[in-house]
């Protein structure tokens, strides 16, 4: 039986500028690692809950995901629910 790690909850930005954010989500239990996506394509892959998001257009609204990973089964979780940003 292969370990399907939970989906990342209560994902939440800071530190928003015109060109980056930072997003933040629970740690999930049984995860390796977490895959970021921005606008629905993988922006990284990071072992920790949290991500800094640079690179951005001024005042654009981006769509942020969250994968959790568990290497040790190759799984992946759904993705989290979806959180919208806006640069400054």
């Amino acid at each position: 039986m292969y370990l399907l790690p939970k989906e990342p909850a209560n994902l939440v930005s800071s530190n928003i500028t015109s060109t980056s954010f930072d997003v933040a989500w629970d740690v999930v239990e049984d995860s390796s690692g977490y895959e970021v996506y921005l606008d629905g394509i993988l922006e990284a892959t990071v072992d920790v809950a949290n991500y800094s998001v640079t690179g951005l257009t001024t005042a654009t609204t981006y769509d942020v995901n969250v994968v959790a990973l568990n290497s040790k089964y190759g799984t992946e979780s759904a993705q989290s629910e979806t959180l919208t940003v806006t640069t400054a």
